[in-house]
């Protein structure tokens, strides 16, 4: 064999290889399911599928010169690098412009200041939200999420989710989408609910995506001026004592390089979108078998195939959860107590604290548990332990025996709640927790939590409604 020839089979075995580790190689389908991550072509990742499209046209344009292509002059190939440059910088220039257009006629969601933000003032969105699984490719033979739900989504002058300004009110509400009211209309918001129950005049002030830094800063900027009697502070455990959320505080408006140009970039995500609207649904119900063999430890979805629980048994109310937020739970107490995260959520809780002292308010903390919390208490006796060991060993090792593991993970689950209660008892700050009864009014039949979407139904909006009207205000009365 010539060497021409040689370098031919060597650089067509390395094209070869590389398309054919992104083929030939899938995404772990079960945690894909489990962090509801988006899955492909009912193998791959959105990466590896963009990766796809890009690298193959490209390998195979390169086998074809390989292969097909006439001995040049050095002139030719100084030609024909020329030509393939300037239609490469082409396609680039092209995409460049039209991603800074893109970003120039979109309208921001947010407009941030500081450690916290508000929506567009005077806006007004409506829709339908509907309770699906992120990624067509989801649980096997995955049940109906909650019944559609049509919404209107509106802003005042001050850009947060209030029918109208106001100069003072009785109640003031900070938190993030669950004290907003993400999923849910104007009018089935908790805080919409809490004013009509106790005839008091209640501002929200709740902004998706903010943490504790943001809630107080919404209380200095807003809240204050507003007189309020009560500040209820929504502590949302699922999101609100992750460390992240506090670095990304500490530095406003300094996002990476790779943030501004990549993950920012509204181009690539109408790719993306486009992308999981056509190859999202094709072979995503390659593992919808019987329960039988889904209770296999062999089968592929083994780890998955117990979610969406059903609570109670038999009321077609099926409630599915990440694998990380069940993760996030399992701490020890002075572990917990010890993170950054709760060290910067104490911080603004006493700060808190004092304003609201200085002006005569009283704090409320009003703790809102997570899915797991909730759920995992009422439907321990039927977990079986082995599959519930497997699901979380698609992302820690080292787990307990199966024999131990459900005594260790659910009273874990208090976790959180247990350190924030014992901190707030300590700083003589008031503390609602909503666990026992979300988890007592969904054993009872009420649909609580959306089934694949994290936030409260419009049940559940009226259960933190009722029991707050009841527990604050009714106490208050009494008083």
């Amino acid at each position: 064999m010539s060497r021409p020839t040689l370098g031919r089979v060597f650089w067509t075995a390395v094209i070869a290889g590389g398309l054919a580790v992104l083929y030939l190689k899938p995404v772990p389908l079960a945690y894909w399911v489990a962090q509801h991550r988006e899955v492909l072509l009912g193998r791959y990742s959105v990466g590896q599928v963009t990766a796809q499209l890009i690298l193959t046209p490209m390998g195979l344009w390169l086998l074809w010169g390989i292969w097909m292509g006439k001995v040049k002059t050095p002139q030719q190939r100084r030609q024909g690098a020329f030509k393939t440059i300037s239609v490469v910088l082409s396609v680039l220039f092209c995409l460049v412009f039209a991603d800074i257009l893109l970003r120039v006629v979109q309208r921001s969601s947010y407009q941030k200041v500081g450690a916290s933000y508000h929506r567009p003032p005077h806006q007004r969105i409506e829709g339908v939200f509907s309770d699906e699984p992120v990624s067509a490719f989801t649980y096997p033979n995955a049940p109906s999420g909650y019944p559609p739900v049509r919404y209107v989504f509106s802003t005042d002058s001050r850009g947060f989710r209030n029918p109208a300004r106001i100069d003072k009110a009785d109640v003031v509400v900070l938190g993030d989408s669950f004290a907003e009211g993400s999923s849910v209309s104007d009018e089935q918001a908790w805080p919409v609910l809490l004013g009509r129950a106790t005839g008091k005049t209640v501002y929200n002030l709740g902004m998706s995506g903010t943490s504790a830094a943001g809630y107080l800063e919404v209380l200095e900027r807003f809240g204050l001026a507003l007189k309020p009697r009560w500040v209820l502070c929504l502590l949302y455990e699922g999101n609100d004592f992750r460390d992240s959320n506090f670095q990304r505080d500490e530095r406003p408006g300094r996002a990476s390089l790779g943030d501004v140009i990549f993950k920012g970039s509204p181009l690539r995500r109408r790719i993306q979108t486009f992308l999981i609207r056509m190859l999202g649904p094709v072979g995503s119900r390659r593992f919808w078998d019987a329960p039988e063999k889904l209770r296999q430890p062999s089968h592929p979805m083994y780890p998955v195939s117990w979610l969406p629980l059903e609570v109670p048994a038999g009321s077609g109310h099926f409630y599915a959860f990440e694998l990380k937020r069940v993760l996030d739970h399992w701490v020890r107490p002075e572990q917990f107590a010890g993170s950054a995260a709760f060290e910067h959520t104490r911080a603004a809780l006493r700060r808190m604290k004092e304003l609201c002292s200085a002006q005569g308010a009283e704090l409320v903390i009003v703790y809102a548990p997570d899915k797991p919390h909730v759920l995992l208490e009422s439907v321990r006796e039927r977990l079986r332990a082995e599959q519930v060991r497997a699901f979380l060993a698609l992302r820690r090792k080292n787990l307990p025996p199966a024999e131990t593991l459900l005594e260790d993970l659910i009273p874990s689950m208090d976790v959180f709640e247990q350190v924030v209660k014992g901190f707030c008892q300590s700083e003589g700050i008031r503390f609602v927790s909503l666990t026992e009864v979300l988890r007592q009014k969904i054993e009872e039949g009420v649909w609580a939590y959306y089934t694949y979407d994290q936030h409260w139904s419009p049940d559940g909006h009226r259960v933190a409604a009722d029991y707050l009207a009841q527990i604050v205000f009714g106490a208050e009365k009494a008083r």
